[in-house]
């Protein structure tokens, strides 16, 4: 059996009943963190559900081959952050998984696409979601922003592994976004240093708070009188 065992948002903390005692009963765990860092790791894992863990690198997941050999005969787990189905690595391996006959479940957790509503957005109004990489910034992910904007709907960017959204606003200006864009920034959702801010992207730039990460960025579209209220409460 394989498991795929979401640990939520912020650390080992944040994991649900049903996956502690998943992880628990399973005969080997694995974790990966090239999806989504978090404030935790193997080790702070293994101490937390008293059984080892061990990292997987992104080839390992990619490629499938060890964990499934494993999963035809014990049952293994990997932990994966936030909710391990927002990842199309992990459909991949479940699917593989299926066609080698070996039996599959997923155990859900929080994830950033919903917890970015506690900024007051309305999840029904986010568009199309992209991803912002650390070097550049492509222009299928400014065709994303611009297509989302056009139909009125809200851009959430995620971000490059490690990567602050001050690093990311910088990357993002051009000629659709000024320094007087409207964005929203969310640093750490779930934890306890959680930071949401709203407002012109010059504004933001000099704030050192947004430098925490994991970060996410939104793009606004058409705010109904709801979401203008709720931002604004988030203004500097």
């Amino acid at each position: 059996m394989l498991y795929l065992i979401s640990i939520g948002l912020h650390d080992e903390k944040d994991m649900s009943v049903r996956a502690l005692e998943t992880a628990k009963k399973c005969d080997k765990l694995f974790a990966e963190f090239y999806t989504v860092r978090l404030d935790t790791d193997a080790n702070k894992l293994g101490e937390f559900l008293g059984k080892k863990v061990e990292e997987l690198g992104r080839e390992d997941v990619e490629n499938g081959k060890k964990i499934l050999e494993l999963a035809k005969t014990k049952d293994i787990g990997i932990l994966v952050g936030g909710d391990a189905m927002t990842a199309t690595t992990h459909i991949s391996l479940l699917t593989d998984a299926k066609n080698m006959g070996i039996e599959t479940r997923v155990i859900h957790g929080s994830s950033v696409y919903t917890a970015v509503c506690k900024t007051g957005l309305q999840i029904y109004k986010f568009g199309r979601t992209t991803t912002l990489p650390r070097n550049d910034t492509p222009q299928s992910v400014r065709d994303v922003i611009k297509q989302n904007k056009k139909r009125g709907l809200h851009t959430l960017v995620l971000l490059d592994i490690g990567m602050h959204a001050k690093k990311g606003l910088k990357n993002l200006l051009g000629k659709d976004i000024t320094e007087e864009t409207e964005v929203v920034v969310c640093c750490k959702l779930g934890g306890d240093e959680e930071v949401m801010k709203y407002g012109k992207i010059k504004n933001l730039l000099g704030d050192k708070e947004i430098e925490k990460t994991p970060a996410v960025i939104i793009l606004p579209g058409k705010l109904h009188f709801k979401e203008r209220e709720a931002l604004e409460l988030l203004g500097d």
